[in-house]
């Protein structure tokens, strides 16, 4: 039987049994090398076996062709990281923008629906992320089920629908609803492309990856706002909705292409026993009390963000493009993210974690002592936010590992306690207990999670279904 294989010098017939031969000789006339000896490669490829790498290219057959290094996979060693990451971080700054653009966005919406301003903001921010945690705990354990990207796909093509529905939107009422289900399809993309960085990526670069992702969730709390008053003022909100829903889909097409789905370990389960392995997750203690003390932080960024505006102009004179400033001074201290993720990494998610709670308590605690005098109260905003920062990757790094096979689900219940808290950061908010009062009872509410961090197990959550 005669075979047909291309190099780069080339192409060549061979019977299919001397095709190694064959390639010796093509080494030969070449000079090409083999690296090392011995090469044995997966099912899907020809089988073979070179013991004279002096006399062999490095090359492999597949389907009769050629190639001149092995195909990399996914969660090994030569996995791609540039690409992936690229693509999901970008991702990821799209989906979490589409929750911070309702606080220059609602406003404008109530006024033209003739709705209370306040009411509207607060809704639209809350009904988002409210639907955004519930829907970690539905995609979480599909994804465990069916693999990252047959979710991650028609997620972001579905989310990018649904985006462009608001920018059509005719009345309050649908706009609500449409918010309710964009911030659940939200949802598939962050359940999935966080358990598909702990698992696709090369070993070594996992806990970086993580960082970045959480760069990328926290800067689009300032990124999106930044983005969405632009846009507001220059065309109008319904434009808002209207660009975001592109690139959306532009982002689905680029994970379809570039993320390889990673393999899956394990005997097959049914979907019913992922969930049933979700409510027993949710009861571990080791997973429990991290998810107790991430239900706080989101609450506290996205209430003393929220508070910070109104004290900015009432107290300091500042106009609107001045507030977006001082939260724009918060933007070095997310992009230390990645750091944190490589602390994880040589310290363990634990100590990196209770660290990070500390620090983001004492940036509030500085805050609210410092409300009188403008750049002691940025500072302040900053160490805050350096401890988020710290937290975000540790968090997760923590929940991922300690949800055994059932990571994305493990995530999941991580996404839900997260959220949860930022639906309520706009109605904390608005309590009438003052700026100083808020910060304070925050930055306890973060001590504690730091207690509850260090007590919680380092057991891993293996649950075995």
């Amino acid at each position: 039987m005669i075979k047909e294989f291309r190099c780069q010098h080339g192409t060549h017939q061979v019977p299919r049994l001397r095709w190694s031969e064959a390639a010796a000789a093509v080494a030969i006339e070449t000079g090409e090398r083999l690296d090392a000896a011995g090469l044995q490669f997966g099912p899907e490829d020809i089988r073979f076996t070179i013991h004279r790498p002096s006399l062999a290219s490095a090359m492999i057959v597949s389907e009769g062709i050629m190639t001149s290094r092995a195909r990399a996979r996914a969660g090994s060693d030569q996995a791609p990281v540039l690409a992936p990451l690229v693509v999901l971080v970008s991702s990821a700054l799209l989906v979490l923008a589409q929750l911070y653009l309702a606080i220059p966005v609602a406003p404008v919406i109530g006024r033209m629906f003739a709705s209370g301003r306040g009411a509207a903001a607060a809704a639209s921010g809350t009904t988002y992320a409210l639907a955004y945690g519930v829907g970690f705990l539905i995609f979480g354990p599909l994804s465990d089920r069916y693999g990252r990207k047959p979710i991650l796909v028609p997620g972001m093509a579905l989310l990018a629908l649904v985006t462009a529905g608001l920018a059509t939107a005719s009345t309050l009422q649908v706009v609500g609803v449409l918010r309710v289900v964009q911030g659940l399809v939200a949802a598939s993309f962050s359940a999935a492309a966080l358990a598909y960085v702990g698992e696709a990526l090369p070993p070594r670069w996992r806990s970086t990856g993580i960082g970045a992702m959480s760069t990328a969730f926290l800067s689009a709390g300032i990124l999106g706002q930044v983005y969405a008053q632009a846009v507001v003022d220059a065309l109008g909100w319904r434009w808002v909705f209207g660009l975001a829903a592109p690139a959306l889909m532009m982002a689905a097409i680029a994970i379809a292409v570039i993320l390889l789905e990673p393999p899956h370990t394990g005997e097959p389960v049914s979907l019913a026993q992922k969930y049933r392995a979700l409510r027993s997750l949710a009861f571990r203690r080791e997973l429990l009390l991290p998810n107790l003390a991430s239900f706080p932080v989101l609450l506290s960024f996205v209430a003393m963000y929220a508070a910070l505006g109104p004290l900015l102009e009432t107290e300091f004179g500042l106009l609107h493009r001045g507030v977006l400033l001082v939260r724009l001074a918060g933007l070095p201290a997310m992009l230390l993210a990645p750091l944190a993720g490589w602390a994880v990494g040589h310290y363990g998610p634990t100590r990196v974690a209770a660290t990070g709670f500390l620090i983001a308590g004492a940036g509030l605690c500085a805050e609210a002592l410092s409300a009188a005098a403008l750049w002691a109260l940025v500072i302040s905003s900053v160490i805050f936010v350096l401890g988020v920062a710290t937290i975000v990757p540790a968090v997760i790094g923590l929940a991922g590992a300690r949800g055994g096979s059932s990571r994305a689900g493990a995530l999941g219940l991580n996404g839900l306690a997260v959220f949860a808290g930022a639906s309520c950061g706009p109605l904390v908010a608005q309590l009438p207990i003052g700026f100083t009062s808020l910060l304070l009872i925050l930055a306890l509410l973060l001590i504690v999670a730091s207690g509850l961090v260090v007590i919680s197990s380092r057991r891993t959550a293996e649950i075995t279904v």
